[in-house]
């Protein structure tokens, strides 16, 4: 398994995952739509996408969203989207993706945040509620 950030040139193998991910948070399947907002979130550099692959299959992903803290007069991101094919979870996957984007985030001494609203989904409700019980709001943190 490879883990790494998506390019425009990932788009096609993201939309199918990205739509499934949509649809288990009850949203209605919409494939060219998912694929137009993947597309120019990647073109327009608005998020990066953390990718699992196994040969051309996207196992997972997690998106993140760069933005500016004025308080702390630093970037950071904030971790917004994840999810795993439902064949492939637990396995681990999206601790490894969440890893990585830890890494990333202290590589470039940007602050990592989780996402600030829980939706009512199995995987991110265990990974929020994991996460809190680590009293971790804040991935990484150069203070």
């Amino acid at each position: 398994m490879n883990i790494r950030l998506t390019s425009e040139l990932d788009t096609d193998v993201l939309v199918s995952l990205f739509d499934d991910y949509r649809q288990s948070m009850g949203f209605k399947s919409e494939p060219k739509k998912c694929r137009q907002f993947i597309k120019t979130r990647l073109i327009e550099n608005d998020s990066m996408i953390l990718a699992a692959f196994e040969e051309q299959k996207c196992l997972g992903f997690v998106q993140l969203y760069p933005s500016y803290s004025s308080l702390l007069l630093k970037p950071v991101w904030y971790f917004d989207d994840v999810f795993v094919d439902a064949s492939r979870r637990g396995e681990g996957i999206a601790t490894l993706l969440i890893e990585k984007a830890k890494m990333l985030a202290q590589g470039t001494d940007v602050m990592l945040v989780k996402r600030t609203k829980v939706l009512d989904n199995g995987l991110e409700t265990n990974l929020s509620n994991q996460t809190e019980a680590e009293g971790m709001y804040l991935y990484h943190s150069g203070l």
